[in-house]
Parts: structure tokens; C-alpha cells; sequence
């Protein structure tokens, strides 16, 4: 296993937001890790949680479960999970299984900082 493809990093950007990133693939191998720092971040106050998809280049439905099953907490808490920086495959999954909607997605990190009232 190639654990640079699978390797989690995170940086904040102030006391609400959290940056994290997936490594070139998000599935069965380290869901679980995302899960593990999405709910980390969010027990320590981090309300929203920018999810940086610019090196996924796969993405399983593992991968899906680990966002979708931590979403509601950050916006029970005011805040919300955006995703930015979708390649077209990554934007297609998540548009094949009707989650454009349901999910906060935008196309650049300065887009989703926005959201999150941080100017970057």
C-alpha cells in the first residue's frame, strides 16, 4: 500500500476552521482515518471542516461514507463540511449518487474559506 496516496494532513485556519486534506485516494484503506480526523476536529470546536479534494484522484464509497456520516454533526454545530478543489471524476461521483445538493462543494479553497467567513 502506498502510504503517501493515503496519508490525511490538516492545517487550521482559525478557532472554527480546519483544513483537511485526503491523499490520492480516499476508500476502504483510510475511511476510517477520515472519519477518526473529521470527528477529532469537530470535538475540538473546529465548526467547519474544509475538505481540500485537489490530489483525490480515487474516490470509493467508503471514501463518500466517511463525509456523509460526519456532515450533520458540523452543521448541528453551525458550521458544515465544504469540499473544494473536486477533479471531474471526484465532482462525477459525487453528482452520480445525487449528493451535489445535500453537500456544500466549491471550487476553490478561497471559495470555501467564504463560506466559512474566512478571507484568505
Amino acid at each position: 500500500m502506498n502510504v503517501e496516496a493515503h496519508s490525511i494532513t490538516q492545517r487550521t485556519l482559525n478557532d472554527d476552521t480546519i483544513i483537511i486534506s485526503p491523499g490520492k485516494t480516499l476508500d476502504n484503506n483510510n475511511a476510517h482515518e477520515m472519519v477518526d480526523v473529521i470527528t477529532s476536529a469537530q470535538s475540538r470546536g473546529f465548526k467547519y471542516l474544509i475538505v481540500d479534494m485537489t490530489v483525490v484522484e480515487f474516490l470509493s464509497s467508503s471514501g463518500v461514507g466517511s463525509i456523509l456520516g460526519t456532515v450533520e454533526v458540523s452543521r448541528e454545530l453551525g458550521g458544515d463540511i465544504i469540499l473544494c478543489n473536486l477533479s471531474e471524476t471526484v465532482a462525477h461521483v459525487f453528482d452520480v449518487l445525487d449528493l451535489t445538493d445535500y453537500l456544500t462543494i466549491r471550487t476553490s479553497e478561497k471559495e470555501a474559506a467564504e463560506v466559512c467567513g474566512v478571507n484568505l
